[in-house]
């Protein structure tokens, strides 16, 4: 058999485990047509820049809560998982069909080299497709024998073409599995792999390029190395290759797409190096507003041992065309409400309550007034056929509606107490804030040592108590006796071993005078 055939097809064989392997090691399904979604591949979600893609998740481990929660079996799901081994099972096929000799030891080689990934969401808000773009030497000069090679095959055809650097690309689809195709091209020793030939073509038959995406892969495919990072300016990363791992996510896709309303927090970054992880947010000062990011003023009044609660520095003009278009439906011209609050806002949750329903506390400008246009805005936005309940005690104007909901019955309200604004879908948590106010039960900030740089707060305990109870709720033993036996098996043991952890808070020390820049944040151990 011609030896350069060999290799090339080992050179291809290794470049498509290389992606399916590094699909399921991080953990990214495939799941629904991309072409709906119209991705922008020019402005991923997430980036991952890693020396290393096979040793990322061995090193998530080296946290003390991963390491008990997940346990190792964390690593054997992705050994194992069924995606890889149907993977494994493809190759094998192919390599036996055209007489080709194929190591399993070709997932090791591949994995242990820097990469970068990024992703996108999915209709579902997850991260589930992605671009993974890597530097090889001898496999992407071989790769175009092993397309001669693949192109044989059923599996593998040629999905279309790039122009890179004035030079004419193919890009190969590999159909793995049902309903399982990716594209990789390669160009000089750069190789990128997508996850789903959506993300490049469309169209009726799912052909037709899309030019913008295919300038994007065209960037990672350069030769040049500064074409190599396009996405770095947006995580404001620096163009060496980290000494481990970097993660940076968009705080808009963390906030389910509310970002816009707290510009100035931009991303959330985890580096791993040497041997430790820290973490950093990207704040832009320049979209700090009034009443910056002090959070002296929230933690005394939410109530004590959160789930998890995270404050944001709310731009409150940024809620002015809502406030505006709402205004058609009040009794009240509700505009003024954006001038009146001011510096960051809460959101919280908290183990007595459920997952859809925190609560979430503001502050408002002192001797604001105007508790009518709060009254106003709650009728109209809580919609329900029962009366809105209001009352006025002791400072304290409280509205409350009855709803009548897919999750039972549900009291939302709604607060105003001297500076303090709070709103929830859970009453009981209004009424647990104002308490904390009237001093009647332990504030967040008792335990808090440094609460105006406090920008969060988890306490795993009571986060294992809201897990637990949104799980079981789901699975009720007399209708789904299967996954509930599942639950108790795999799930209670984790949820007892997060229990054992004491809060953390998340403390911002220092923001940048101007512009944007990574700022550490630090978490630190609250002593109850």
């Amino acid at each position: 058999m011609n030896k350069k055939i060999l290799v090339g097809s080992l050179a291809g064989g290794a470049v498509v485990l290389a992606a399916v392997a590094a699909y399921r090691l991080l953990g990214w399904n495939l799941m629904g047509d991309v072409n709906s979604l119209k991705l922008d591949l020019s402005r991923p979600d997430a980036l991952v820049m890693t020396r290393s893609l096979s040793s990322l998740p061995r090193d998530l481990l080296t946290v003390p809560l991963a390491r008990d929660v997940l346990r190792e079996e964390f690593l054997f799901y992705y050994e194992q998982s069924e995606d890889r081994l149907g993977l494994k099972g493809s190759l094998r096929r192919i390599a036996y069909e055209h007489e080709l000799g194929w190591g399993d030891q070709l997932l090791r080689m591949v994995l242990d080299q820097p990469a970068e990934v990024a992703l996108w969401r999915d209709a579902d808000g997850s991260l589930k497709h992605f671009a993974i773009a890597v530097s090889r030497n001898q496999l992407t000069r071989l790769l175009e024998e092993a397309g001669k090679v693949a192109l044989k095959d059923t599996q593998m055809s040629v999905a279309g073409e790039l122009r890179v650097d004035g030079d004419k690309v193919p890009v190969y689809a590999l159909n793995y599995a049902y309903n399982r195709t990716m594209l990789f091209a390669a160009h000089g020793q750069r190789l990128v792999i997508l996850s789903h030939p959506g993300m490049l073509y469309g169209g009726a038959q799912g052909k037709s390029a899309d030019s913008a995406a295919g300038k994007t892969v065209a960037s990672l495919l350069a030769s040049d190395q500064s074409k190599q990072n396009i996405f770095h300016p947006q995580f404001h990363l620096d163009q060496a290759a980290p000494d481990g791992h970097s993660i940076a996510v968009k705080a808009d896709f963390l906030s389910f797409g509310y970002q816009p309303f707290f510009g100035a927090l931009e991303a959330l970054r985890f580096d791993f190096t040497k041997g430790a992880w820290r973490s950093e947010v990207l704040v832009n000062a320049d979209k700090l507003h009034k009443g910056g990011y002090d959070n002296a003023a929230l933690w005394p009044v939410l109530p004590n041992d959160p789930s998890a609660c995270f404050s944001v520095p709310v731009d409150w003009d940024a809620l002015q065309p809502m406030l505006k278009k709402m205004s058609g439906k009040t009794s009240e011209p509700v505009l003024p409400l954006a001038t009146q609050l001011q510096g960051p806002a809460a959101a919280c949750w908290y183990g007595g309550s459920r997952l859809h329903t925190p609560v979430f506390v503001a502050t408002r400008q002192p001797n604001a007034g105007g508790e009518a246009l709060y009254g106003s805005l709650f009728t109209a936005a809580i919609g329900g056929k029962d009366a809105v309940r209001k009352t006025e005690a002791k400072g304290v104007t409280r509205w409350e509606r009855t709803l009548a909901t897919a999750m039972g019955e549900a009291k939302p309200a709604l607060a105003v107490a001297g500076d303090t604004v709070v709103f929830s879908a859970d009453g009981k948590l209004v009424d647990q804030v104002l308490a904390v106010r009237r001093k009647q039960a332990p504030a967040a900030s008792d335990l808090l040592p440094d609460a105006g740089h406090t920008v969060g707060l988890i306490a795993p305990a009571s986060l294992a108590q809201l897990i637990e109870r949104e799980a079981y709720d789901t699975l009720p033993a007399a209708h789904e006796p299967v996954l509930r036996a599942a639950a108790n098996e795999h799930l209670a043991p984790r949820l007892a071993a997060l229990k054992k952890y004491p809060p953390y808070s998340m403390v911002l020390k220092r923001l940048p005078a101007s512009g944007t820049a990574w700022e550490t944040l630090e978490w630190q151990a609250v002593q109850r």
